[in-house]
């Protein structure tokens, strides 16, 4: 009966490490995978959008041919004797082609209907892109209890990094410089908390991200108009 303690310990250990192996079967890898099966087909669209009276580029795009990159850090471990706890994020920063592809194709649409280039008066506008939100968190909460059977179950959050739209523009008449000036557009992605599928959660929180970037690019036009 002496090896029972040590023999007990090893099958709480093996069953905790099993129930965490299968609650958080997901990692940097499968994220990235997840954010090419949405994005990776777009990647090679223009992202210099460029018509008789205005252009769209960014400084931020650079030839990643890559839908994004993740990043795992462990971030709480608590092993108690009867609940163990386990946090840890990924953390995805998307390819700037990504968000610069939308707010191109965004900004193409928008401007027309909005009369900009009506309003430009024969001449044209350059549009630069400095920042753009790309990057967001995916945080697992992992738990296992047991008294004789151990249970494990995670909740998810997706976080965004909450980071500004900055345009930079100059308008050109006659070969010469006319004005020039900056709009910021406040971050409106939110978080979606309290998940029980990551991969479900992460790709609900993408197609909000993708809106919020189009009316993001809409707030930008609009601030634009209102200063020329």
């Amino acid at each position: 009966m002496k090896f029972r303690k040590p023999l007990v310990l090893l099958q709480l250990t093996l069953t905790v490490a099993i129930c965490f192996a299968g609650a958080s079967c997901y990692g940097p890898r499968r994220v990235s995978k997840w954010i090419e099966e949405k994005y990776g087909t777009s990647l090679n669209s223009q992202t210099k959008a460029r018509d008789d009276y205005f252009s769209v580029s960014s400084p931020l795009v650079t030839n990643s041919q890559f839908a994004s990159t993740t990043v795992k850090e462990t971030k709480h471990v608590l092993p108690l004797l009867f609940y163990w706890q386990l946090d840890y994020v990924n953390t995805c920063t998307l390819n700037p082609k990504i968000p610069i592809n939308t707010i191109s194709s965004t900004f193409r649409s928008y401007a027309n209907s909005k009369g900009l280039k009506q309003k430009l008066n024969g001449g044209r506008i350059e549009l630069t892109v400095d920042a753009v939100p790309n990057v967001f968190a995916i945080n697992d909460r992992g738990r296992v209890v047991w008294f004789i059977y151990a249970v494990g179950w995670d909740v998810f959050s997706v976080l965004p990094e909450n980071k500004d739209m900055v345009v930079s523009y100059r308008t050109i008449k006659d070969n010469a410089e006319t004005k020039k000036g900056t709009v910021t557009v406040s971050d409106i992605n939110k978080p979606l908390k309290n998940l029980t599928r990551v991969r479900e959660g992460t790709f609900d929180y993408l197609a909000q991200y993708d809106e919020n970037i189009k009316s993001m690019t809409k707030k930008a036009v609009d601030k634009v108009i209102e200063e020329l």
